[in-house]
């Protein structure tokens, strides 16, 4: 074994947590050390035990030694994942959180820790604060961390475009993961250009660029199609048919005006939807007022929840992410 020469004269600071006296293995990064087990390394890394089991015999302080090529935070959440385990408030994923994360994910991804809980970080930093609605039970609900007014105050949340190159990085990439935060992103199209120009879209790569664009064109047109398009009650019956489909397409020529020219205009549909859908449905006299009866107002609310539906459904093939 040899020395290593070109490092002698550097000022090393001993980690102060992650430098334990039993060690048999130090990996620096620049002036930090780490002193480290051998065998819980390559225990959960097979790429870690690859290095570790290299021909190339660096020694410092009576310890193999390895120079890595990650910043020293990098390293640190590495091995606090391997050592500790993951422990973060996945429920509470925050802007101030969200870079830590970030690297533990990237790093658990770059030397294939295979920890549970990597997969559940991913899943919860895509949900954190971009996805309105996640599934539970099968069935889609509100997003207890989802702020509508987040908008507002955009330095207080993880970027969706962020959030998708860190997934499409980690291969976690399946269109249930990134459609939400597609949807997030089209949602802030508001803040584009300006002297910030290209800064929302900068994380992206040029083939999701592409599919954000169309995916806004198709978003926005199949909801105008659907606020637009007057429903029809076929199975009605004639009495019905009359009186209550007339008023039900009264009603719902209001929604283009209410839904179209909002403040947010079209580029929130899921929530649009859901706000007059459930308007209407603690309100009974909004439909009452046009004439339709009580069971014909269930029918125009299903067709309502339908409509909505559809559109969170297709949002991946919106977005192009199948296939």
């Amino acid at each position: 074994e040899r020395q290593d020469d070109e490092v002698r004269v550097v000022e090393y600071i001993n980690h102060p947590t992650l430098y334990f006296e039993d060690g048999n293995t130090i990996l620096s990064c620049s002036s930090t050390l780490f002193c480290v087990h051998r065998s819980i390394l390559s225990k959960h890394s097979t790429v870690l035990k690859n290095l570790l089991d290299s021909l190339d015999k660096k020694s410092l302080r009576g310890c193999r030694h390895f120079i890595m090529k990650e910043g020293a935070d990098d390293i640190e959440a590495l091995l606090n994942v391997i050592y500790e385990g993951l422990r973060v408030d996945l429920p509470n994923i925050t802007v101030e959180s969200s870079p830590l994360l970030s690297s533990t994910l990237r790093m658990c991804t770059k030397y294939k820790i295979e920890h549970h809980d990597a997969k559940m970080l991913a899943s919860r930093i895509q949900q954190a604060r971009n996805a309105p609605y996640i599934p539970q039970n099968g069935v889609n609900v509100p997003n207890p961390q989802y702020d509508a007014n987040a908008a507002l105050q955009e330095d207080l949340i993880i970027h969706p475009g962020s959030v998708i190159s860190l997934l499409r990085e980690c291969g976690y990439d399946s269109p249930v993961v990134l459609a939400p935060l597609f949807y997030a992103l089209s949602r802030g199209t508001w803040q584009f250009g300006g002297c910030a120009v290209g800064h929302h879209i900068a994380p992206l790569s040029h083939a999701d660029v592409e599919r954000l664009i169309i995916g806004v064109e198709r978003l926005r047109t199949y909801h105008a199609d659907f606020v637009t398009q007057l429903p029809s009650f076929p199975a009605l019956v004639a009495a019905h048919k009359a009186q209550c489909e007339a008023g039900i397409r009264k009603y719902w020529a209001t929604l283009g005006p209410t839904m179209l020219r909002a403040t947010s205009g079209s580029r929130q549909p899921i929530e649009d939807w859901f706000s007059v859908i459930t308007q209407a449905r603690a309100n009974p006299n909004i439909l009452s007022s046009y004439s339709v009866c009580a069971e014909c107002a269930k029918l125009a609310l299903a067709e309502m929840d339908r409509r909505r539906e559809a559109l969170w459904t297709n949002m991946p093939a919106y977005f192009e992410l199948e296939g």
